[in-house]
């Protein structure tokens, strides 16, 4: 009996060992960027058609995972800063794309 045990525990560790690895090194599709100046976003929302995905920045920098296709990405500011627009951010299968430095403007 513990000869069966051992041999099903070394069966399920090796199965293991093949089925692991292929989850972990998918990797999603996003977009990446920074806001400058840092406290002057509230939002940065990404849109692609009929899609939107909005997150709230953290120390200036957004990272948002999306689908592929092109998207648009939308700063919401604050006083006094404006709103800023980055369109034709192109996220492949599997990739990161950085939208790079984000200026807003002011009023």
């Amino acid at each position: 009996m513990k000869k069966l045990i051992a041999i099903l525990f070394i069966l399920f560790i090796g199965v293991s060992a093949f089925i692991s690895p292929k989850k972990q090194l998918q990797v999603q599709s996003g977009i990446t960027g920074i806001i400058e100046p840092a406290d002057g976003a509230k939002k940065v929302w990404a849109i692609a058609g009929t899609d939107s995905i909005g997150v709230i920045p953290v120390n200036g920098k957004f990272s948002i995972t999306v689908k592929p296709g092109n998207w648009t990405i939308v700063v919401e500011a604050v006083a006094p800063y404006q709103n800023a627009t980055v369109e034709g951010v192109l996220v492949l299968e599997g990739n990161s794309t950085d939208a790079g430095t984000i200026k807003l403007p002011t009023k």
